[in-house]
């Protein structure tokens, strides 16, 4: 009798948990950029990455349900802009900072500059930019110190909304150079996207100096006050990364068993 008093209990607090889970749990439309691979991007119309399987673990932990949205970035923000869903994959600057609410990082992208082969630079830092014409992404944020070169005219951008098109354009001659995010793995993918892209890999050059790490964020625009949605996203992304932790410890683990 004991033993089927505790089934019970078990029962009704397992029932309480879910009742108010559901109960605070809330539909959240996440807009990203659909062309960001290997971090975020649409596969055959469905959203797809690292960011977009963060946000599916966070999801079993938060409560909430994320409706996933990818369009081309310019889009997506300023629809975050107007309250018309969150954003996923953004970065922090001061002119953004008093505009939306973000979550702590979830993802330290590594921004690279992409040339043609015989038309390599010095680059150490951003004054090796000065007078150059760089293909970047409409409406993106590349941090502080590189927007800020931009704004004072240091060099221009000239500003698209899909990597593949960018490298074309530097393939053609109307770039100095590209910036292409997401580091090593980005490029490769990048340069298997398209045919001509493909046909040509041997004449692009990774530069080796990094242009930028720049930290990347889910936000909500302060108009949604979705603060407490935010801090729920947190405090989910901490377990989603222990989870994730562990996972790579019993793949470690495995390896270390084989003969």
């Amino acid at each position: 009798m004991r033993g089927l008093k505790s089934t019970r209990r078990a029962t009704l607090i397992g029932l309480f948990l879910v009742v108010s889970l559901a109960a605070r749990a809330d539909r959240l439309v996440v807009m990203g950029d659909d062309r960001y691979a290997p971090v975020i991007y649409a596969e055959a119309g469905r959203p797809a990455g690292f960011l977009v399987d963060l946000l599916r673990r966070a999801q079993v932990y938060s409560g909430d349900e994320y409706d996933i949205q990818l369009m081309p970035w310019k889009r997506a923000y300023a629809m975050a802009l107007r309250g018309m869903g969150g954003l996923i994959g953004v970065s922090h600057n001061s002119e953004r900072a008093p505009l939306f609410d973000y979550s702590k990082p979830v993802y330290d992208d590594a921004i690279r500059v992409v040339v043609l082969k015989g038309q390599e630079f010095k680059f150490d830092g951003l004054e090796d930019l000065k007078g150059k014409n760089v293909g970047g992404v409409a409406g993106a944020s590349y941090g502080e110190a590189v927007d800020r070169a931009i704004a004072s005219g240091l060099f221009t951008v000239d500003r698209d909304i899909g990597q593949s098109s960018r490298l074309r354009k530097l393939l053609a001659g109307r770039l100095d150079a590209a910036f292409i995010g997401n580091g090593e793995a980005g490029f490769r993918l990048v340069l298997e996207s398209h045919p001509e892209l493909q046909a040509n890999r041997e004449r692009f050059v990774l530069l080796p100096t990094p242009l930028a790490r720049d930290p990347l964020h889910l936000a909500f625009a302060k108009s949604m006050q979705q603060h407490a949605a935010v801090q729920r996203f947190d405090a989910a992304m901490e377990r989603v990364m222990a989870d994730l932790k562990a996972e790579a410890a019993r793949e470690r683990a495995k390896l270390d068993k084989r003969p």
